[in-house]
């Protein structure tokens, strides 16, 4: 049985289109972008620099809003959702772990995961419990007190990684993840990665020109001149998608 059949959609996006700039010199990010992730998958979004990835990520996660076409995120079309109803959606819904981690350099490890929650109003004491416990799940509960500057590359993605987890997403998405890292440091990051998404139903979404990880996907989506050119299956998963 095939994937579709199995899973449902957590992102459904239908002829994206998305232009920067005006007359002469509009340029076209999106021509048409169509793609459909899964519940519960981990699918890789690859292509050359500069063909629209950073883009249409921004567009699924409600940070742009699209120059036409549909996209449905968690069941919330987002042609119909104002801007604070896509703050809440982002806020509640969705983490992000950016290739540059973009720690606060005066916080601890612990005070930086929970960030997210005490934006939510989270009490300080509460949000601060949860932060070590989801430390402790990536395995830096001991360096929860540690500045990011006392980290290696590695830790301070864990915590990256902590952070976008703590408020219990559905949908992770992770920009250059392993970039900036060795390759068995890499390999950490992703089989934690690789985890949440088997034990935990969360949809994951990598943008990556790191061809050591690609065997974590369950598919990914070839993407190129502002458009989705092939989805393939990763030949360590059963079924066909495309």
């Amino acid at each position: 049985m095939s994937l579709d059949a199995e899973k449902k959609i957590a992102v459904h996006c239908r002829n994206i289109i998305k232009t920067y700039g005006t007359g002469a010199s509009e340029v076209f990010a999106l021509r048409g972008a169509d793609l459909d992730v899964y519940e519960g998958e981990l699918l890789m979004l690859v292509g050359p620099s500069g063909c629209g990835k950073t883009t249409f990520i921004s567009i699924f996660t409600a940070l742009l809003s699209a120059d036409g076409g549909e996209c449905d995120i968690l069941g919330k079309d987002l042609n119909t959702l104002s801007s604070d109803q896509k703050v809440h959606l982002r806020a509640k819904s969705i983490g992000f772990v950016f290739q540059a981690f973009n720690l606060l350099p005066a916080l601890t490890a612990q005070e930086n995961v929970a960030v997210p929650l005490l934006i939510q109003g989270v009490g300080r004491k509460v949000a601060m419990q949860e932060a070590k416990l989801v430390l402790d799940s990536v395995g830096l509960g001991a360096r929860s007190s540690a500045l990011p500057a006392e980290l290696s590359g590695g830790m301070q993605q864990r915590v990256a990684i902590a952070r976008a987890l703590v408020h219990h997403p559905k949908l992770i998405v992770c920009d250059e993840p392993t970039s900036s890292l060795d390759h068995e440091s890499g390999h950490v990051i992703m089989k934690l990665l690789r985890d949440i998404v088997d034990n935990s139903n969360t949809t994951l979404i990598v943008v990556t020109h790191d061809d050591r990880i690609y065997e974590f996907a369950d598919r990914m989506a070839h993407m190129d001149d502002g458009k989705i050119i092939k989805i393939e299956t990763m030949k360590n998963q059963q079924g066909i998608i495309a």
